[in-house]
């Protein structure tokens, strides 16, 4: 009889071990298909925001220079000072890349004053919370400027 009872206890005592270790990875699942469904959603974009993802960065002609940005902030202002910080920064290091690689220091520092010259385009575009901006430079021969007259 005391056998029995063992052998009873344990074999509840694994169902509910069973059950439990079942029940916990349910909500894993919902998890997963929660996820999936995020990503597919994200994956559906407006023609606005393709504009912006695909927009061409780097030399848009010999005067203009372009790279493009956005920002999840929700105030209007601090978004804006976010997204020309992010730009000045973004700018420099694609306009790198067309300069000479031997730069002097008075070459460094006229090309940081450069990227710090450009206005934000904002077209009030915006998509679950991002904020969307281009950064145009225009300066008359800027493309010969970086790539061939700086020091």
């Amino acid at each position: 009889m005391k056998q029995t009872r063992t052998l009873s206890l344990t074999l509840a005592s694994i169902v509910v071990v069973f059950l439990s270790a079942n029940a916990c990875k349910t909500p894993q699942k919902e998890v997963k298909t929660n996820q999936e469904t995020i990503t597919k959603e994200e994956a559906v974009e407006s023609p606005e925001v393709i504009e912006f993802t695909k927009a061409k960065e780097g030399f848009l002609n010999e005067n203009l220079f372009q790279v493009a940005i956005s920002s999840v902030l929700s105030d209007s202002e601090a978004r804006k000072s976010e997204a020309n910080t992010i730009a000045e920064h973004k700018a420099l290091n694609l306009l790198k890349t067309y300069s000479p690689p031997n730069l002097s220091e008075k070459g460094r520092k006229e090309l940081r004053e450069i990227s710090k010259e450009g206005k934000l385009v904002d077209k009030n575009i915006s998509l679950g919370g991002r904020y969307f901006f281009l950064y145009q430079i225009q300066k008359k021969d800027l493309k010969r400027l970086v790539t061939t007259q700086l020091e």
